[in-house]
């Protein structure tokens, strides 16, 4: 059931990211965002799960551009400023690792790639899919409650958002 849930989502999601005009997009370039999470992510692993390096990073990475929204900008954060309570606080939230489980995440990213690389090609559809995981698993920290996920809900200006987002790393 979920597995077909899911590839429903990403059909929904890719049809209407596919279909959405191409807007001028604010923030950190694709390379930029993917590179800090790729850095992100190998840096982490070193001391949790590459799942949890993958929730963290993804988590940290949505905090650090929104708190600075150019990549000068996030440059030029500190180590000490990383000790502020302010950051530690915003650090030990991402280090929650998120809620769903290894299993759930591993079947959403290979449903959602499998069903997303035929429109957009496998490392667009990686990307993508990785995103909208964080973004589901956010928004649903039950696994079993993504099921609530309706084509309407889907259709939303919030989730069309969301999608394009996606799309955009």
């Amino acid at each position: 059931m979920k597995k077909i849930l899911f590839s429903c989502l990403v059909l929904l999601f890719s049809t209407q990211v596919i279909k959405a005009q191409n807007g001028e997009r604010k923030g950190w370039p694709s390379a930029e965002r993917r590179g800090f999470l790729s850095e992100c992510i190998n840096a982490a692993k070193a001391g949790m799960s590459e799942d949890s390096a993958r929730f963290y990073c993804w988590c940290m990475q949505e905090k650090v551009e929104k708190k600075y929204p150019t990549v000068e900008d996030a440059a030029k954060l500190t180590a000490e400023e990383m000790e502020t309570p302010e950051w530690k606080k915003e650090v030990n939230a991402c280090l929650s690792g998120g809620t769903w489980s290894s299993t759930d995440r591993s079947d959403f990213l290979n449903s959602c790639i499998e069903s997303a690389k035929g429109s957009i090609g496998t490392e667009k559809a990686k990307n993508y899919c990785e995103c909208m995981l964080f973004k589901v698993e956010q928004r649903y920290p039950n696994a079993a409650n993504a099921e609530k996920l309706t084509a309407e809900t889907m259709n939303s200006p919030e989730w069309k958002k969301i999608a394009q987002g996606c799309m955009d790393f």
